[in-house]
Parts: structure tokens; sequence; C-alpha cells
């Protein structure tokens, strides 16, 4: 399985990296948005793990999300929000704009993984 995962904290790129390289399959980091889409274009993903919060001044998840949903490369490729946002309120919108799965910080490896294992099983 080949993840794409935008996070621009780096201490929580590497954590989730190593979980996630050990327990599924390559794991790609991309920094912020722009570097994200970038990336989406040049290679072919099974999922995309998004933060919500991707630094000041810069595109935020929900945006990423957007732009993401309106490519044709990445036309049935599952995005998760993976964020420190976690009041009931914040969960519904980010489901009703279309993340696909919900996975607040600190992140439970065990249901992200589960989570996961059910994608490739699907695949």
């Amino acid at each position: 399985m080949n993840i794409l995962y935008v996070e621009d904290n780096k201490i929580n790129a590497i954590v989730m990296h190593k979980m996630l390289s050990k327990n599924t399959a390559k794991v790609v980091i991309a920094e912020n948005g722009p570097d994200a889409l970038e990336m989406v274009s040049q290679e072919n993903f099974d999922l995309i793990l998004v933060d919500i919060n991707l630094g000041a001044n810069q595109m935020d998840g929900c945006e990423l999300l957007e732009k993401i949903k309106c490519l044709e490369i990445t036309k049935g490729i599952p995005v998760f929000a993976v964020t420190a946002y976690a009041m009931p309120e914040d969960i519904k919108k980010f489901k009703q704009i279309g993340f696909d799965k919900y996975f607040p910080k600190p992140v439970n490896f065990d249901k992200l993984l589960s989570t996961i294992s059910k994608l490739k099983a699907v695949s």
C-alpha cells in the first residue's frame, strides 16, 4: 500500500511514518498542500492522510481535500483527516466536506491500522 501523509509538524510526520512503514507499506510525507498536490500528480497512492492545520498562511487540510477531490487522478482514493480538532462539530464538519474517515490526535494506531487493513482487503 502506498500512503501519502500531509503533515507540517516534523515530529508527527516521523512518528506516523515509522508506525505505518513497519505495519503497512510505503509512506510518503508532504509538508504542505502544494507539495501534496504535486506528489499526487507524480505518484499513485492508495490512501491519503491529511492534517487539517498545515501551518499559518498555508492551505489547510479542508482546502486540500477540495482540490484533491477535483483531480481525476485521485478519484476513488480514500482521504482520512488526522487532526487535533476533536470537538463533535469538527468531526461532523470534516465528514460533511468529504473526508472518508476521521482520526483525532493523538492517533490511536490500532484503529488506524485496522482501518487500513480493511482497505487493503478490499483492493
